[in-house]
């Protein structure tokens, strides 16, 4: 009954009411009610109420009611309620109920409830409800429920539930619930929920859910969930989720998911999602995703997605996606996208996306996107996109894309894109394109497109497009397009298009297209086309086009076209084409086209075209065209052609040709053509030659040809010949020269004598009579 005491022997049937205690041997069958407390021999079977106490030999079968004790040998079964604890010997199974505890010896299988604890030895089977913990021996197996733990020896296979811990020896399984932790010997297989930590000793499988912690030994296999971490030792092989970070040994292979961090030993292949951050030892092959920080070791290869970062060692490859940066060692190659920055060590190549930004060492080559920036050492090759920017070191040849900005050592080369910059030190050749603007230093060679500025040092040759600005230091050659503006230095030769300016030093060449403006030092030569204005110092000469203006120094030679404007220093020489304008300073020689207009200083030579006119000073010589009009200082000598006025100061030399007006001043000789017209001042000497009009001061000597009208002062003497008038003034004699078919003879005439009057004028009659011009036929 209720509470009852039973005590039997073997082979016995023991029944008992709530609260019994019953004793019986082997081979016995004992029935307690709740509470009650069961003792049995070997081959019992055990059934007790609710939270009682069984304990039986082997080989027994025990079952309990809820919150029982149960302790058997080896061989038996055990069966508890809910919350009991069960303890059994070798090969026994035990099932518990919810939150119960077991102990099991060796091939034991047991089996809990939820919360339940078992232990059990070597070859055990354990099966456990929710939040069991489970310690096991050698190869066992543990099954746990929901946040169980489990402990097992070597060679075990482990299962839990969710968010499990689980440890084992080596060459175990393992499998874990979600956020669950595992750590288990060499060569194991870990299988791992979501969340969960897994460890492995040396050639172990793992595998974990998402957000797991896995470390496994030597030669292990790691597979992880979405932000899972993982460390291997050498050889290893690690997959792992989204954001998950994986740390591997020597010759290891890493895959990560999306903004995983991996670290990996020499010869290790790391593969990286979206984001990540991978390093690796040296040969290491790394692959990364979008966004990506990759460091690996010497002669490792390195491919990064957009964004990401990559630093490599020697003998390294590096391929980056858009906006990467990478940094590699000597003999690198690498590649990246746009925007991205790139620097490498000793003879690297570099190529780099659009907007790039790269630095190498040594004898590097260098390609670069659009609007990138390349720097690097001497005997490097660079090579970017448009709107780039280049710096190269000594021996450097750069090529640049459009806008491209470059500067380079000693003995580089350049070459740029429209719109370009350059800037080379000495024994560099340039070349950019249009609107370019290039900077040489010594013995520099520059060429630029259209619209270029270029500046060189010392003993360079510049070649400039259309429109370009040069300038060059002494010995300079420079070559510039139409519209172009050149600046040189002492001894340079200068050639410019069409409309240039150019500006060059002492013993330099110049020579300018149509309309060209050039400026020149002493000792220049300077040649300009059409419409130009040249100006150049002392000993310079100057040769320019049709319409040009030239200005030079002391003792220059200038040579212009039609209708230009020469200006000249002192002993200086001019010749310039019809209708130009000359200006020279003292001691020059003039020479003028048709048309041209003369003003030269004190002893200069002017001889003009027709129609020019020309003004000397002080003893020059004058020579002009027909129909010219010349102007000289005091003891000058005017030589002009038909239709000619010439004005001449005291004691000059005039001669014209026929039809000319000749006006001197005191003391001056003039010599006409026919027809001309003369005007002395006093004491001067008139020749004229048929059917020109004299006209002298007092003093004066007029002889003039056939038909002439001479005009004279007092104590003159007037020359003419047959039908011409003669007037004088006070005390002048008036001489008729007639040729009678054989011989010239002479009627003279005195005014104040004989009814001559002064200032009235008188001509010969045929009957060889000095008679008084009627009034309406005097001039």
């Amino acid at each position: 009954g209720y509470g009852s005491t039973q005590t039997s022997g073997s082979d016995s049937s023991l029944t008992a009411g709530y609260g019994s205690t019953q004793t019986a041997r082997e081979g016995s069958n004992l029935t307690s009610g709740y509470g009650s407390t069961g003792t049995a021999g070997a081959d019992s079977s055990l059934i007790a109420g609710y939270g009682s106490t069984q304990t039986s030999g082997s080989d027994s079968a025990l079952t309990a009611g809820y919150g029982s004790t149960q302790t058997a040998q080896e061989g038996s079964n055990l069966t508890a309620g809910y919350g009991s604890t069960g303890t059994a010997g070798s090969e026994s199974s035990l099932i518990a109920g919810y939150g119960s505890t077991q102990t099991s010896g060796a091939d034991s299988a047991m089996t809990a409830g939820y919360g339940s604890t078992q232990t059990a030895q070597e070859g055990s089977n354990l099966t456990a409800g929710y939040g069991s913990t489970g310690t096991a021996g050698a190869d066992s197996s543990l099954i746990a429920g929901y946040g169980s733990t489990q402990t097992s020896g070597s060679d075990s296979s482990l299962t839990a539930g969710y968010g499990s811990t689980q440890t084992a020896r080596q060459g175990s399984e393992l499998t874990a619930g979600y956020g669950s932790t595992q750590t288990a010997g060499a060569d194991s297989n870990l299988t791992s929920g979501y969340g969960s930590t897994g460890t492995a000793g040396h050639q172990s499988f793992i595998a974990a859910g998402y957000g797991s912690t896995q470390t496994a030994g030597h030669k292990s296999i790691l597979t992880a969930g979405y932000g899972s971490t993982q460390t291997a030792r050498d050889g290893s092989d690690l997959i792992a989720g989204y954001g998950s970070t994986g740390t591997a040994g020597s010759g290891s292979s890493l895959i990560a998911g999306y903004g995983s961090t991996q670290t990996a030993s020499y010869r290790s292949m790391l593969t990286a999602g979206y984001g990540s951050t991978q390093t690796a030892r040296e040969l290491s092959d790394l692959v990364a995703g979008y966004g990506s920080t990759s460091t690996a070791g010497s002669n490792s290869s390195l491919i990064a997605g957009y964004g990401s970062t990559q630093t490599a060692g020697f003998k390294s490859i590096l391929t980056a996606g858009y906006g990467s940066t990478q940094t590699a060692q000597e003999r690198s190659d690498l590649v990246t996208g746009y925007g991205s920055t790139s620097t490498a060590g000793y003879s690297s190549s570099l190529i780099a996306g659009y907007g790039s930004t790269q630095t190498a060492g040594y004898e590097s080559t260098l390609t670069a996107g659009y609007g990138s920036t390349q720097t690097a050492q001497d005997s490097s090759s660079l090579i970017t996109g448009y709107g780039s920017t280049s710096t190269a070191g000594y021996s450097s040849t750069l090529i640049a894309g459009y806008g491209s900005t470059q500067t380079a050592g000693h003995e580089s080369t350049l070459t740029a894109g429209y719109g370009s910059t350059q800037t080379a030190q000495e024994r560099s050749d340039l070349v950019t394109g249009y609107g370019s603007t290039s900077t040489a230093g010594y013995s520099s060679s520059l060429i630029a497109g259209y619209g270029s500025t270029q500046t060189a040092g010392y003993e360079s040759t510049l070649t400039a497009g259309y429109g370009s600005t040069q300038t060059a230091q002494e010995n300079s050659s420079l070559t510039t397009g139409y519209g172009s503006t050149s600046t040189a230095g002492f001894a340079s030769s200068l050639i410019a298009g069409y409309g240039s300016t150019q500006t060059a030093g002492y013993e330099s060449t110049l020579t300018a297209g149509y309309g060209s403006t050039q400026t020149a030092e002493g000792g220049s030569s300077l040649t300009a086309g059409y419409g130009s204005t040249a100006t150049a110092g002392e000993d310079s000469s100057l040769i320019a086009g049709y319409g040009s203006t030239l200005t030079s120094g002391i003792r220059s030679l200038l040579t212009a076209g039609y209708g230009s404007t020469l200006i000249a220093g002192l002993r200086s020489v001019l010749i310039a084409g019809y209708g130009s304008s000359l200006t020279s300073g003292m001691r020059s020689t003039l020479t003028a086209g048709y048309g041209s207009n003369q003003i030269a200083s004190y002893g200069s030579s002017l001889i003009a075209g027709h129609e020019s006119i020309q003004v000397a000073g002080h003893k020059s010589m004058l020579i002009a065209g027909k129909g010219s009009s010349q102007t000289a200082g005091f003891r000058s000598t005017l030589i002009a052609g038909a239709f000619s006025v010439q004005m001449a100061g005291d004691r000059s030399r005039l001669i014209a040709g026929a039809d000319s007006n000749q006006t001197a001043g005191d003391r001056s000789k003039l010599l006409a053509g026919n027809n001309s017209y003369l005007t002395a001042g006093d004491r001067s000497k008139l020749t004229g030659g048929n059917d020109c009009t004299l006209m002298a001061g007092d003093q004066s000597k007029l002889t003039a040809g056939k038909n002439s009208v001479l005009i004279a002062g007092a104590r003159s003497k007037l020359i003419g010949s047959e039908g011409s008038t003669l007037s004088g003034g006070e005390d002048s004699t008036l001489i008729f020269r007639l040729w009678d078919g054989k011989k010239y003879r002479q009627l003279v005439a005195k005014t104040g004598e004989n009814g001559v009057e002064a200032d009235m004028p008188y001509y010969v009659n045929d009957d060889d009579d000095i008679v008084n011009m009627p009034e309406d036929d005097s001039v």
